[in-house]
């Protein structure tokens, strides 16, 4: 009867101790060990986004480095692309290749300037009737998504608000001379200057007239025709507007004009 009875209790506290051993599990050693888990997944990522951003720290000192040749670069561009027209400029420039080519600049013609477009959207075609096949087809490229009609070309890397100024350039001279100043448009000016076409006209014995000067045989006149460029500063901050500054002025009364008095129309 006694064994019986202690066989008992040491079956009870067995049972009572797994009981315990599963609730510390469950409740505590299996969660502590899931957030340890988590945490270390946590540091590894964080070891990962430290050390890239090292790496990109590293380059924006390499590059902080080099901010100098940089600038003298933009420097550099800012002369062949100007940030505006600037064409009084660009036609003193015109006038001295052309004296140092003894050509005469008989015409110099710039237009306004033009956006160049960075993207513009292509209408593809309907599409014409097909057989039932066909038809299948279109419907399944519709149910998945290919079926659009209308598609935006890629860009064409052209920084945004960039303009060309169309310019038609006539000059007058020998032979020689009137292709050493087509090469120096293109070369030894600081502004950049694309030439699109040319055409030249050969020449006969005559005087000067007006805004013409005397052409001997040989001589040729040369039509070019191209494009400058300009690039608004991006990066330009406008000036800030003063709260305290005055508004402007109103216009007055115009002494001796009623304003009630209504216009006359035709």
């Amino acid at each position: 009867m006694g064994g019986a009875k202690k066989s008992t209790w040491v079956g009870g506290t067995v049972f009572v101790a797994i009981v315990i051993v599963a609730a510390a599990w469950f409740l505590a050693i299996s969660p502590t060990l899931s957030a340890a888990a988590d945490l270390r997944s946590q540091a590894e990522q964080t070891r990962q986004q430290n050390d890239l951003l090292a790496m990109k720290v590293t380059k924006l000192k390499a590059d902080f480095a080099k901010l100098p040749e940089y600038q003298a670069s933009l420097a550099a561009i800012r002369t062949q692309i100007p940030v505006d027209g600037d064409l009084a400029n660009y036609l003193r420039q015109l006038d001295q290749i052309a004296v140092a080519h003894s050509v005469t600049l008989t015409a110099v013609t710039p237009s306004a300037g033009q956006s160049m477009e960075l993207a513009t959207p292509v209408e593809q075609p309907a599409p014409a009737p097909a057989s039932a096949e066909g038809t299948e087809a279109a419907a399944s490229a519709a149910e998945s998504g290919d079926g659009s009609t209308a598609a935006e070309a890629p860009a064409s890397g052209v920084p945004a608000g960039m303009t060309d100024i169309p310019f038609s350039i006539t000059v007058l001279g020998s032979y020689d001379n009137t292709l050493a100043f087509l090469y120096d448009l293109q070369h030894t000016t600081p502004r950049l200057f694309l030439v699109s076409g040319f055409a030249s006209t050969a020449q006969q014995q005559a005087d000067a007239t007006a805004g013409k000067p005397s052409t001997a045989v040989g001589d040729q006149e040369m039509v070019i025709g191209g494009f400058v460029y300009a690039i608004p500063d991006a990066a330009a901050v406008p000036a800030p507007v003063d709260p305290a500054a005055a508004p402007p002025a109103v216009p007055g009364p115009v002494p001796g004009k009623n304003p009630l008095v209504p216009i006359t129309g035709r």
